[in-house]
């Protein structure tokens, strides 16, 4: 087994148990590492500690850069937008043209799934290179970078009189029209949450916290089919999800569907819910029908039972003198049982095959 640069010492402490109690083979890539040793683990405590330290300060000096040029209304990270050049400063003029001919159409009503479909039909890709989802063009069009604001960590950042701080970078939009496409497409944004320093109105939830099925709590869609999460689109692969639709005797019955294109999806494959979750029910109760009648094989021995029982019968010949006023001074007998007792841990833990 060979190891990588550790910088997390519980990582460490991790590999020194498996060293000890499986006898796994450590190799050093500089050779220098013996787990095998007390003073090779000393020395890989020693140089993880190092490591650890000196990741700490890097790390705590790029989080002070990002902040401080994010104040200063600067790049503080991120990859390209679209709109914008590598720079992340200076417009694309032909991406910032499509993004500001539709400002119009939102505003008189236009979704972001008509977006998207119309988008992914031109041919326009994302600045990823990927198609275009509903979701996407939504997030877009609510960053507050839109308008030239800065967010930070999740914040719209203001400056102390209370007005946003602005990017050094071209801003696609008027303030006006930003705060006219969050009112459109976060409509339960409140006036508060849009001028709390500490809210971004674009993050917003759209409606409270509800339990699921599962008992998560969370804002996203409620988990109300059985095999939404799980089941893949047969031609795209894209995640099916749970819905309705109406029979001919008008009867409304669930259903599983690919998504629409503008949705990450293909929009191809619909299937009727109730048979496809009566199969995949049985298939499961029978699958654990098999598992329950499968018997266990007998373990092998433990290797380590004899030197648990020895210890077990020293702790109770222990007990008994102490008990019988042998021990002259109190504090050698529980000094003796409380290091006894941790070997009888150990070696209980390591009968039960977990790492103390």
């Amino acid at each position: 087994m060979v190891t990588g640069r550790f910088r997390d010492p519980r990582m460490l402490e991790d590999l020194i148990d498996v060293v000890e109690y499986y006898g796994v083979h450590v190799a050093s890539m500089t050779g220098n590492i013996d787990l095998t040793s007390d003073d090779g683990i000393s020395a890989a405590r020693r140089l993880v500690d190092q490591r650890n330290s000196e990741s700490r300060n890097t790390s705590r000096r790029v989080t002070d850069g990002k902040r401080h040029a994010a104040w200063k209304g600067g790049k503080h990270g991120g990859m390209r937008a679209f709109g914008w050049r590598k720079d992340q400063l200076r417009l694309r003029k032909r991406e910032a043209k499509i993004l500001q001919a539709e400002l119009e159409r939102i505003k008189s009503g236009v979704s972001a799934l008509t977006l998207a479909k119309e988008w992914n039909a031109k041919g326009i890709l994302t600045a990823t290179g990927k198609t275009w989802r509903a979701s996407t063009v939504k997030a877009m069009y609510l960053a507050p970078r839109m308008c030239g604001r800065v967010k930070y960590r999740g914040a719209v950042l203001r400056n102390e009189d209370g007005s946003y701080v602005r990017g050094a970078w071209e801003p696609m939009m008027s303030d006006e029209d930003y705060d006219e496409i969050v009112r459109l497409w976060r409509p339960e944004t409140t006036t508060e949450q849009d001028t709390d320093a500490d809210s971004d109105p674009a993050k917003a939830p759209r409606r409270p916290a509800t339990r699921s099925r599962l008992g998560a709590k969370g804002r996203g869609y409620r988990t109300i089919y059985l095999l939404s999460p799980f089941i893949r689109c047969g031609k795209c692969q894209a995640r099916v999800i749970g819905s309705t639709r109406r029979r001919a005797d008008g009867v409304l019955v669930s259903i599983y569907r690919c998504p629409a294109s503008g949705q990450g999806g293909c929009g191809g494959v619909s299937r009727k819910a109730e048979d496809i979750d009566k199969f995949v029910t049985a298939a499961v109760i029978a699958d654990h029908r098999r598992n329950a009648m499968r018997q266990m094989k007998d373990l092998p021995p433990w290797p380590r039972a004899g030197e648990l029982k020895a210890l077990q019968g020293r702790i109770k010949e222990a007990t008994r003198r102490y008990e019988a006023g042998e021990y002259r001074d109190a504090s050698r007998y529980f000094s003796s049982l409380d290091r006894m007792e941790i070997d009888e841990a150990e070696l209980k833990n390591g009968a039960a095959g977990v790492l103390p």
